[in-house]
């Protein structure tokens, strides 16, 4: 009984949230980073996953529930306005994790009281560390699409292999053939069409350049205005360099020059 008490009340929990999710995701401002944008970042995922190591362990289940809840929540408040989309995404997500723990400590307790066992604790906490560095990986993930490049060059320093693949998955619409890229570039327009056409541009060209990696920091720009850059890479996975870095840049370069 108590068992189907906990799934009666996770199942409520999450269709609630789905129904909050598909919501956000729905906005009519949103002509890119809409649930479409969440398909497609899944699908890399999926891609950049395959062939490593099928075997279903704990790390593995673990690292692709981070990815997916990730996946969900990066984007969930989304305000073309806002500087702080990433980090309200990101409390949204804890109050998220705060309402699902709250509902499965519930439902726990009273499980532990039709059956109590000191035995049972040590698990227990266990669990509840395990479950705490999920979500702080996750918050991790969002927070980290701010900062992009720079956090991607982090992570594949630091071989944060949850947080560079998760990252590479975001950005992967950069590498994608140029009809879809254009497409892309559109909705992006779209989703800013209050801003000036030239100041766009201009903003615009400024944000893909600095996307762009340098191979040789001797051909560095020389004006003292410009920051060197310091990355060589826009992805941080081996795999999704092979995949997409020739063709991102490709796009990236051919649309500043537009």
């Amino acid at each position: 009984t108590i068992d189907r008490e906990r799934l009666q009340a996770l199942d409520a929990l999450s269709q609630s949230w789905q129904e909050k999710i598909s919501q956000l995701y729905a906005e009519p401002h949103r002509a890119y980073h809409n649930m479409t944008h969440v398909q497609d970042v899944i699908a890399s995922l999926d891609f950049l996953l395959d062939g490593e190591d099928s075997s279903i362990d704990a790390h593995t289940t673990c690292e692709k529930a981070i990815l997916i809840l990730a996946a969900f929540f990066h984007d969930v408040i989304y305000n073309p306005k806002s500087s702080t989309n990433e980090k309200d995404s990101a409390d949204l997500f804890l109050q998220f994790a705060s309402e699902l723990s709250t509902t499965i400590s519930s439902s726990s307790n009273q499980q532990g009281d039709s059956t109590s066992d000191d035995n049972d604790e040590q698990p227990c906490t266990q669990q509840h560390i395990r479950n705490c560095i999920m979500v702080m990986q996750i918050e991790e993930c969002i927070i980290a699409t701010a900062t992009h490049i720079s956090s991607a060059g982090i992570a594949h320093e630091t071989q944060n292999h949850t947080l560079a693949t998760f990252l590479d998955a975001d950005m992967s619409i950069l590498g994608k053939d140029v009809e879809i890229y254009d497409k892309y570039a559109g909705c992006i327009r779209r989703e800013y069409e209050f801003v000036e056409r030239n100041v766009y541009c201009d903003k615009r060209a400024d944000i893909l350049e600095s996307f762009l990696p340098i191979l040789d920091q001797d051909v560095a720009s020389t004006t003292t205005a410009t920051p060197v850059k310091k990355h060589s890479f826009i992805y941080a996975t081996d795999k999704a360099r092979l995949q997409w870095e020739e063709q991102a840049r490709r796009n990236l370069k051919n649309e500043i020059e537009m």
